[in-house]
């Protein structure tokens, strides 16, 4: 653990225990009389990195750091789980130390790095390597535990609107392995599980140094649908909920561009064999075996109509499931899905049709999409993005340069418009899936995307003055945000003797292909009075209940 630019104090398990303890019997001590404790948020924090003037550290992170790093984040974990193990069996003897009616529900927060010297550079400030817990089965058995929450620092301002700087990602599989550990858990929550997307910042530089490394990013997919995989047989059978939010959206949406080439997630790497996963998306698969578990589900995720399993989708060792229900005991399923597929492939276009690289991703490569290791030297690369970071910086002389360069975007969002034979696969495979033959105790299903219209100043000349383009909300000082609209479709099941109801959120002079109208209107008995279609409401702020918080 010991490391010369590392500064950290071991975890300790009866500090966290004693003060566990010290806010149980405060918050018991209050009046009204509120007996026992649920919610309990649990920091693991990262170890404080040195960085002296004399004898600064290298650009990039060595992967002895990191592992010293990982080392302290999972005894933290470990240290975590001992001492709520010791508070459940201090509640033996102590019944009001722990709320009776609803049990135990920690959430453990991961905390952003932090320096005593920030970096000359960002490098530093976005990491790809992610955390793990060492030896999860050696976990203690936790009881008392209903819920379970795993998400970044609270105190952290940094968000998805700055590309998340000193935040480090956890391992997909990470909160997964923990609730195995957990025999009475009823619900999982996972608001984000640190999937970043390119962001649009002004700043060339900055572009490159928040850079999501497409290598790491298509490994973690992997790694989930793996570790779903892993975990089926040892969750428990009370489990029945999950909020499982892949990426966060920035609440203005404004922080993504829409043209460049996406990389192609789903294809095959040294990491994974090609027969792995039969060519569909690892997330997607993952969802979909994990909600053959659940009652309620809410997804917001990059996935293909691979999520949606149908009575004859294969399960990955080969056995069919013609006569079982796909999700049997599914009541709520709600399903967030980004614009673009993660093959590349985008399931929206401009409004005149505009598609730039139509034929999907790119492929992934060693050499060119995994960052590199080597931490002695600065390769030629380094250096000259380095100049360009402190010519950008030159470029403003007041005191809020930093802050400028962090904030300013170029956003190009134009992809309002559905391409059919994308979206429509999609739309079938919900509908299939949702049949009361498949889902037969579900009483509401939803699928949607955000989509948002803020193009480039070039493609915004293209379109000034026409009819055809959603248009700009100003804001009270005059200041033109992106336009946001929720695109989707909506199934509310019928109750007792009444009909079931489909609403379609769509654009008015959009209709789905005659087999996808038909596959949700026999959901409602083929009954055009039981489909509504609602129009768009135009916003420059999302919800907070659909956004990062």
């Amino acid at each position: 653990m010991a490391h010369q630019h590392i500064l950290a104090t071991p975890p300790s398990e009866d500090a966290i225990l004693d003060s566990l303890l010290e806010h149980i019997r405060s918050w018991n001590a209050r009046q009204p009389q509120y007996i026992g404790y649920g919610d309990c948020n649990l920091e693991a924090e990262m170890p404080l990195l040195l960085n002296p003037r004399e004898a600064p550290f290298a650009c990039r992170e060595p992967p002895a750091v990191f592992e010293a790093i990982n080392a302290q984040f999972s005894a933290q974990v470990h240290a975590i789980f001992g001492a709520l193990r010791r508070l459940e069996e201090l509640a033996e003897t102590e019944p009001d130390l722990i709320r009776q009616t609803d049990g135990l529900q920690p959430e453990i927060q991961v905390g952003h790095q932090s320096f005593d010297i920030y970096p000359k550079c960002p490098h530093r400030a976005y990491h790809t390597s992610r955390l793990t817990v060492l030896d999860p089965d050696r976990l203690p058995l936790l009881h008392r535990v209903t819920k379970l929450g795993v998400r970044r620092g609270w105190l952290q301002c940094d968000g998805p609107e700055r590309g998340s700087p000193h935040m480090r990602p956890a391992s997909l599989r990470m909160p997964l392995e923990l609730a195995t550990r957990l025999p009475n858990l009823r619900e999982l929550d996972f608001p984000w599980l640190w999937e970043r997307l390119p962001i649009a910042f002004s700043s060339q530089a900055l572009r490159r140094f928040a850079r999501v490394w497409e290598g790491p990013w298509r490994d973690s997919r992997i790694e989930f649908a793996r570790g779903v995989r892993h975990v089926l047989p040892l969750l428990p059978p009370s489990l029945v909920k999950a909020r499982i939010w892949f990426w966060s959206p920035h609440i203005y949406g404004n922080n993504t561009e829409q043209k460049s080439q996406m990389p192609d997630l789903v294809g095959t790497s040294s990491f994974s064999s090609s027969s792995e996963f039969g060519g569909k998306d690892p997330v997607s698969l993952g969802l979909r075996h994990l909600g053959r578990r659940l009652e309620e589900l809410d997804a917001r995720a990059l996935i293909t109509p691979d999520l949606f399993a149908s009575d004859r989708d294969d399960d990955d060792d080969g056995a069919t499931y013609h006569n079982l229900p796909s999700w049997p005991n599914m009541r709520h399923l709600k399903v967030e899905f980004h614009p673009c597929a993660p093959d590349g492939r985008w399931y929206f276009s401009g409004p005149r049709g505009e598609d730039p690289h139509a034929d999907g991703g790119f492929a992934i490569t060693r050499e060119a999409h995994y960052p590199p290791i080597d931490d002695l030297d600065e390769d030629e690369y380094d250096e000259e993005l380095h100049t360009l970071w402190h010519e950008e910086q030159e470029e403003h002389d007041d005191s809020e340069c930093e802050e400028r360069i962090w904030d300013c975007r170029r956003p190009d969002l134009f992809r309002t418009r559905p391409i059919a034979e994308r979206i429509e696969p999609l739309l079938l495979a919900f509908a299939s899936s949702i049949r009361r033959e498949s889902m037969p105790l579900l009483e509401d299903a939803e699928l949607f995307s955000w989509l948002a219209w803020q193009p480039s100043v070039e493609r915004a000349r293209v379109y000034e003055g026409s009819e055809g383009a959603p248009f700009l909300l100003p804001d009270e000082d005059d200041h033109l945000w992106a336009v946001q609209f929720r695109w989707g479709v909506r199934y509310e099941a019928p109750k007792g003797d009444g009909k079931g109801k489909i609403t379609w959120q769509v654009a008015e002079g959009w209709r789905p292909g005659q087999e996808v109208m038909r596959a949700f209107e026999d959901l409602v008995g083929g009954d055009d009075e039981s489909v509504e279609w609602k129009g768009f409401e135009f916003v420059n702020q999302r919800s907070m209940d659909d956004a990062f918080f």
